[in-house]
């Protein structure tokens, strides 16, 4: 089956691990699955939301070696770093926002919320919640907010990311076959 993609402009540079421990990065896991999994990298600290919960304080290394041992095809987008705020304030806010959540639902909060309220807080990107990542990441870029990207366990193709590109309604039927499990129990 081929999925449609969406490309997006940006430079792209080899994958190195030491580049991640610092300033602001954007990750997308399982990056050409519908849909991506997306949490941010904060100084070397990964923190998302998942159909589980919350993910806090997930040690860069820890979130590496995941990805290496479980084949984690992954793109890591370097955020143009805030003018002001230090990165650790953006980590306390960002968990606030992921702790207002209990859990990635369906028709409710997907992994991508707390990313925009992130978003909306630090680089005025006003929220907008019908917006799929691929879109989201269009939008942060034609705002000048990307650096460049990075992969593991795939390769970029040279100064773009491709996507996948999905709906809506793909979005809330993977989240509701992915909770499936948890209702059961």
């Amino acid at each position: 089956m081929i999925i449609p993609t969406a490309h997006i402009p940006i430079p792209t540079v080899n994958f190195d691990a030491n580049k991640l421990k610092k300033q602001l990065w954007l990750v997308l896991l399982h990056a050409n699955r519908i849909p991506p999994h997306v949490g941010l990298i904060i100084n070397g600290n990964y923190n998302s939301l998942t159909i589980k919960g919350h993910e806090l304080d997930i040690d860069l290394k820890i979130l590496l070696k995941t990805i290496s041992q479980k084949k984690i095809e992954s793109t890591f987008i370097k955020i143009v770093p805030h003018p002001v705020f230090s990165c650790d304030y953006q980590l306390q806010i960002f968990k606030e926002y992921i702790k207002k959540i209990p859990q990635v639902t369906a028709f409710e909060a997907s992994c991508l919320t707390p990313v925009k309220l992130f978003f909306q807080e630090f680089y005025a990107l006003q929220l907008n919640n019908d917006e799929l990542l691929f879109e989201f990441i269009e939008r942060l870029n034609n705002n000048n907010y990307l650096d460049f990207a990075q992969s593991l366990n795939f390769t970029l193709s040279l100064d773009a990311v491709q996507l996948p590109s999905y709906t809506k309604e793909q979005l809330n039927d993977l989240i509701i076959k992915e909770r499936l499990p948890y209702y059961n129990h």
